[in-house]
């Protein structure tokens, strides 16, 4: 009898499930010192530390560690690829602070990779990019500047490349999530400016608004890139909020509605949901935080819901991490409660805890940074991975800087392409 040997003819079936199997193996491996899970970062002002968690499905967090900074840690802020946290410090008593930048590991521990000294007082400190960073220095006695630094992990450095002037009193910076802007604003004469920034780092005057006689705090803008907010504070009464339109370039429009009135008293802090449909303000006199839903125009409209976070002044901070937010409570005066919440968030703007407060086993827990890892293979940052992202790789082909290289090994080839496909919802 004659035998007969099979041969083995891949089809579109088993040479899918081998792309999804590669993929997968890809998927399992996280990056380097990038967390593996949705990170907080929190702020303790008084006992010089900085808290982490990590977040579950279902917003309860998992304390992770407290690490010690420097003398009066004030503002923070974490690299795009979740893998470098920067922490400014401000004593009011020096020409310069410290500003110490922490590796942050897998397990969203942190280990001291730098520390350097920035001009005094670093109030408000963002990356542009994952090796340039933005800082504040808010001086009383002269002019307010904004400062870019290019960081060199392995030698480590800051370096600076350029810097411009902010107005009188700046406190508070912001990225568009989209463009290369910075913005940053001034409480003394009462401005919004606007500044792009380069693949160097150097800075260019963009554009500047005055916000109609309210004073700006704490700069949030929607993560469509559409709005800008920011809170008043006790300015205009103390119940206004100031709205820009944010135009294609990343130049401001002050809304027809703005100032937009605030039930709470002193609007100070600001966050955003995720899906942009919802601006979430916390109060310094009578420490609530509100919510206000978004309209396509940008207008804002009180859902009439708040939370009661305690005496004045005890809001320390507000962000948002998925469907939850996050607030800090500073001050355990009055009713012997501190640290941090997180509420889910409801399509109607009403936000209820998961948990009850957590200790951050720190003291004076104000600000607040978070990270959430990206969607592996979401090459266009809509958040799903399908079709365009697929067609975004193809026609980056071989580019080696280009949001197409989704594993981040400096080029976009078939590691790429087998990450999408596998990674497809």
């Amino acid at each position: 009898m004659m035998s007969t040997q099979s041969t083995f003819s891949p089809t579109r079936t088993t040479l899918g499930r081998s792309i999804t199997v590669a993929a997968a193996a890809l998927l399992a491996v996280p990056a380097a010192g990038q967390p593996t899970e949705p990170t907080v970062f929190v702020v303790n002002n008084v006992s010089d530390d900085v808290s982490t968690f990590t977040m579950n499905d279902d917003g309860t967090l998992n304390f992770i560690g407290i690490y010690a900074a420097s003398e009066g840690p004030q503002a923070a802020t974490v690299t795009p690829d979740g893998r470098y946290l920067a922490v400014a410090h401000g004593t009011g008593d020096n020409v310069t602070e410290i500003l110490h930048i922490f590796a942050v590991n897998p397990d969203a521990s942190l280990s001291l990779a730098h520390t350097t000294l920035v001009p005094d007082s670093p109030l408000a400190t963002k990356w542009l990019t994952d090796d340039m960073l933005a800082v504040i220095e808010t001086s009383l006695s002269g002019p307010n500047f904004v400062h870019s630094y290019r960081f060199d992990p392995d030698a480590p450095e800051l370096l600076l490349i350029d810097s411009a002037q902010t107005g009188s009193f700046s406190t508070s910076l912001a990225v568009h999530p989209k463009l290369d802007v910075l913005y940053a604003q001034d409480s003394t004469y009462n401005s919004i400016s606007a500044f792009a920034f380069d693949a160097d780092g150097n800075l260019s005057a963009l554009d500047q608004i005055s916000t109609g006689g309210i004073y700006p705090l704490d700069l949030v803008v929607t993560g469509n890139g559409g709005h800008l907010y920011a809170g008043g504070g006790i300015s205009g009464g103390g119940h206004a909020i100031v709205g820009c339109d944010v135009t294609d370039t990343g130049g401001l429009k002050l809304l027809e509605d703005s100032p937009f009135f605030s039930p709470g008293q002193s609007p100070a802090y600001t966050a955003v949901s995720s899906d942009s449909s919802i601006l979430f303000v916390g109060h310094g006199t009578d420490a609530t935080v509100g919510s206000f839903l978004i309209d396509g125009s940008g207008s804002l409209t009180s859902t009439g819901f708040s939370f009661d976070v305690g005496m004045q002044g005890t809001v320390g901070d507000l962000q948002v991490l998925g469907d939850y937010l996050l607030v800090t409570d500073e001050s355990a005066a009055l009713d012997g409660i501190t640290g941090l919440y997180s509420f889910l968030v409801k399509p109607s703007g009403v936000f209820v805890a998961v948990a009850d407060i957590y200790d951050t086993l720190g003291v004076r827990p104000e600000a607040i940074v978070v990270w959430d890892p990206p969607v592996m293979g979401d090459a266009t940052g809509d958040g799903v991975v399908d079709v365009l992202d697929l067609l975004l790789v193809l026609s980056e082909w071989g580019a080696d800087d280009s949001p197409a290289d989704v594993n981040h090994d400096g080029i976009v080839d078939v590691l790429d392409l087998l990450l999408v496909l596998g990674s497809w919802t």
